[in-house]
């Protein structure tokens, strides 16, 4: 497997337009290091999200390839100030059914709290055993332990075989909405696998099916 060895970097701005790059402790300056030979991250670190969980909790979540599980896996790391990093290992992995549309584990996920049950919700992109990856959930009380899985994906790819997203689902991006509702954009291929070529968006529907009070079934709304 060919990969590239991404770390997490640092960048700061006032404005959100004008933006400085902070140098971390590791000396490429990145804020934290890929794992020691035969860690579940020794390959990479890609797709972090910072979470502000509360006073001094912030919460970098990430995933990795483990070769000895040879599957993709979500962990995380806490930080008091968002600058000084510790790893707290793997979190997260999917089903090891075989056939299940996350059989080869967990990738770019996205942690967003409900508004309403104030749950931490992961949204994730599955990746199946033909590497062909749709859009999955699970819920946590505390974001951390406990992760009860939605045993279905929640977003495939389309049916319409003319359609920019026929391939594979992936890298979300939700936004908890008053009511109960989720706005789910995502981005989309006519491939199993490559680059992805657009970005759609999905909601939830009115008569949505719920996981631990989380509305789970989305309709699209075309490519934005």
């Amino acid at each position: 497997m060919m990969v590239f060895r991404m770390r997490p970097g640092l960048a700061m701005s006032q404005d959100g337009l004008n933006w400085a790059r902070i140098e971390g402790e590791h000396h490429t300056g990145a804020i934290l290091d890929v794992g020691e030979a035969g860690e579940w991250d020794e390959l990479f670190i890609a797709n972090p999200q910072v979470v502000a969980a509360g006073p001094g909790d912030m919460r970098m979540y990430y995933h990795s390839f483990d070769k000895v599980q040879q599957r993709f896996v979500v962990g995380w790391a806490s930080s008091p100030d968002g600058f000084k990093w510790t790893k707290q290992g793997p979190m997260f992995s999917g089903s090891t059914e075989p056939g299940s549309f996350d059989a080869r584990g967990v990738a770019a996920c996205n942690i967003v709290r409900d508004l309403d049950t104030k749950k931490f919700v992961m949204w994730y992109e599955g990746v199946a055993e033909d590497k062909s990856r749709s859009i999955g959930m699970a819920v946590s009380n505390d974001g951390i332990s406990g992760w009860k899985r939605w045993d279905r994906p929640v977003l495939t790819c389309s049916n319409d075989p003319e359609a920019w997203d026929r391939g594979s689902v992936g890298t979300p991006c939700p936004v908890s909405m008053a009511g109960g509702s989720w706005r789910l954009y995502y981005s989309g291929r006519q491939g199993s696998s490559g680059a992805w070529t657009g970005i759609g968006m999905a909601l939830t529907s009115s008569d949505s099916e719920e996981v631990e009070g989380i509305k789970i079934s989305f309709k699209r709304r075309g490519q934005a």
